[in-house]
């Protein structure tokens, strides 16, 4: 992993975005595991881009950016950019002690969560316009739901539960997985949609939001009895690998610019992010049979 990353950094082929931020994750990875002044270097400045030069909406949002440097969605909040953006703020902060990191981790919690969260399911829409303060299609997204699960239960181990701070993240988060324990199917598994049962069985949703169950039971955040969540969904993402380690049943790369019916039509083909999220539940179902 590290060759790879040295490669990327030699190369200068790094080019800072909301959706490319989860690279630096792994420099502040490497930096807590090698030591090497290097990775420190380059996660320094990368934050420095962050906290202080990346867009953002008028609700304080960070606008949801891509790699791809012609792409510009401005006053567009995505459900997937606390994922990609808020973890590495958070474990700034652990590793580091940046109060700055972590003010801002728990600003952008605030943010995504007043303009993303159904008040009334407690489930994430996809996406927020800010132009129209509307949310183009609307849908529950199964991946997104488990994206913004995910994020919760990995800032929170990193910035620690007791602070009054963190408190209206711990309960958005418990709220939403009330509301998405609801629509599990008795197989474990979740729909790309989760609150439309016409929709398809999607894996990474059932790993990512099984991941948030186990994780946040571990964590103190949800009662024992979500375990059951999260150990149908582990049975679920097992029973769809195949024989030479790939997770199948993975939609693939899915916009909030879509319609609702398009969700359905995404089409299925092995992801890196399949395999990844499906590596975070079993690990946590392994902590958990510890």
């Amino acid at each position: 992993m590290s060759s790879d990353v040295d490669r990327l950094l030699d190369a200068d082929q790094v080019s800072y975005s909301i959706n490319g931020s989860m690279l630096f994750e792994i420099v502040l990875k490497l930096y807590e595991h090698t030591g090497e002044s290097r990775y420190q270097t380059e996660l320094r400045y990368f934050l420095r881009w962050l906290l202080h030069s990346a867009a953002k909406c008028q609700n304080g949002c960070f606008e949801h950016s891509w790699t791809e440097t012609n792409v510009h969605l401005t006053e567009q909040v995505w459900i997937d950019t606390l994922f990609m953006a808020g973890i590495v703020l958070a474990d700034a902060y652990r590793l580091l002690g940046r109060a700055d990191c972590h003010a801002e981790v728990v600003q952008q919690f605030a943010a995504h969560r007043a303009c993303l969260q159904d008040p009334g399911t407690g489930l994430f829409r996809h996406l927020h316009d800010g132009n129209t303060n509307g949310h183009m299609a609307g849908a529950f997204w199964g991946r997104g739901n488990g994206w913004m699960a995910a994020s919760a239960v990995e800032v929170l181990a990193s910035v620690g539960t007791a602070d009054p701070a963190h408190h209206a993240i711990i309960e958005s988060f418990q709220k939403q997985m009330n509301a998405a324990r609801a629509l599990q199917e008795p197989d474990g598994t979740f729909h790309t949609v989760l609150d439309d049962p016409d929709t398809y069985l999607e894996m990474s949703a059932t790993a990512a939001l099984g991941y948030a169950a186990l994780k946040g039971v571990r964590l103190g955040l949800l009662d024992d009895d979500f375990r059951d969540m999260g150990e149908k969904a582990t049975q679920a993402v097992l029973a769809h690998v195949r024989p030479d380690g790939i997770v199948d049943r993975v939609s693939s790369g899915t916009s909030g610019f879509i319609t609702y019916e398009a969700y359905n039509e995404i089409p299925i083909s092995p992801r890196l992010y399949g395999q990844a999220l499906a590596i975070l539940l079993l690990t946590e179902h392994l902590i958990a049979c510890d």
